[in-house]
């Protein structure tokens, strides 16, 4: 390496500091890479815990959805005990 630095004009004593340059620059690109690395897990997790509060609220509302479902049946039920207790009333007068 030193006869190639010298060959193009850098003495054996430059050579440390290309040296030095060179890990530098090696280990800026790594984390470079590791932080574009971490940036796209931050984004999927904003997006899962995104997704989770959907997942949430889908099921609150299916929770609602089927409370309702019971209700109108128990309307259902009480429209039709009120019209057997009408049909009946209708009946004994």
């Amino acid at each position: 390496m030193i006869y190639l630095l010298t060959a193009i004009g850098l003495t054996p004593g430059g050579s440390s500091t290309v040296h030095i340059y060179t890990q530098t620059i090696h280990r800026t690109t790594l984390l470079t890479q590791t932080i574009y690395s971490t940036t796209q897990l931050t984004q999927t997790i904003h997006r899962t815990t995104q997704l989770t509060q959907t997942i949430h609220r889908t099921t609150q509302l299916t929770q609602t959805i089927h409370r309702t479902t019971q209700l109108t049946q128990t309307i259902h039920r009480t429209t039709q005990l009120t019209q057997t207790i009408h049909r009946t009333t209708q009946f004994t007068n």
